[in-house]
């Protein structure tokens, strides 16, 4: 009969003997380069192959985003940074660009950003006031709970930007790209639409008080619950758009496309 000291060597003896075995079968099914990648060699950390390289994937490396320099003039590369409360007050900045950077709460008064690249710019919660935009590059710009007064947004791309909750009065959005844009909880008190182009965008809930849409492209845009008192829509294209619900009290409906239009051309 086996004593304690004797039953624990067994048990040992018998745990060696199987961990020997995990280590054998291992060897035999990978090749030496493979086990060493399993158990520690970094792979690449921009491509992944599977062991039927038949498959390969890349993973993108998001921008560095760093401490911005501020050197302002135009043509001014302050893309991809930060600069926490930006205060930027009477300069010239047309063709900078500013794509990619953070600019949480910044004010902007009288800045002259006329044909700068803001791609994906993060502007939210910013005070930016008689500025020049005109044929800016907004694409994919966050915008939201902005405070956006008496600026030119004249000939600007904005597809994608975010503008939930931001308030946009006398502003000129005239022949702006605004196509799929969400406006939802946004004021446009006499803001200019004329020529512009919102096909599919989403006005529901939005507030366009004497707001022109002379002209504009509203092709199956939402528009229900909209407020456009005392606006105009005269030759807008209105086809597919859904207008139910909005307050429309002395509007300029000669517009056409739609059911709520009187005939304009």
């Amino acid at each position: 009969m086996l004593n304690a000291i004797d039953y624990l060597d067994l048990i040992m003896q018998t745990n060696s003997k199987i961990i020997l075995f995990f280590i054998t079968v291992t060897l035999l099914l990978f090749p030496m380069g493979q086990v060493t990648k399993v158990f520690g060699e970094e792979q690449d950390e921009n491509e992944y192959t599977d062991k039927n390289n038949s498959v390969t994937a890349k993973t993108v490396t998001p921008p560095i985003i760093k401490l911005c320099n501020m050197q302002v003039h135009p043509n001014a590369d302050l893309s991809n940074c930060y600069w926490n409360y930006l205060r930027i007050h009477d300069a010239q900045m047309s063709g900078s660009n500013l794509s990619g950077s953070i600019f949480i709460d910044a004010d902007l008064f009288n800045v002259n950003l006329s044909k700068a690249n803001l791609q994906n710019v993060n502007l939210r919660g910013a005070y930016l006031s008689n500025s020049n935009l005109a044929g800016a590059d907004l694409r994919g710009a966050d915008l939201e709970y902005a405070d956006v007064y008496h600026t030119n947004f004249k000939g600007a791309d904005l597809r994608g930007a975010t503008i939930t909750g931001t308030t946009f009065p006398s502003s000129n959005f005239q022949g702006a790209n605004l196509q799929g844009v969400i406006f939802t909880q946004t004021q446009f008190e006499v803001a200019n639409f004329t020529n512009a182009n919102l096909k599919g965008a989403d006005l529901s809930t939005a507030s366009f008080l004497d707001a022109d849409f002379t002209g504009a492209n509203l092709q199956d845009a939402d528009m229900d619950d909209m407020d456009l008192t005392g606006g105009s829509l005269a030759h807008a294209n209105l086809q597919g758009a859904d207008i139910d619900g909005s307050d429309i009290s002395g509007v300029d409906l000669s517009c056409y496309g739609n059911p709520v239009c009187h005939g304009g051309q």
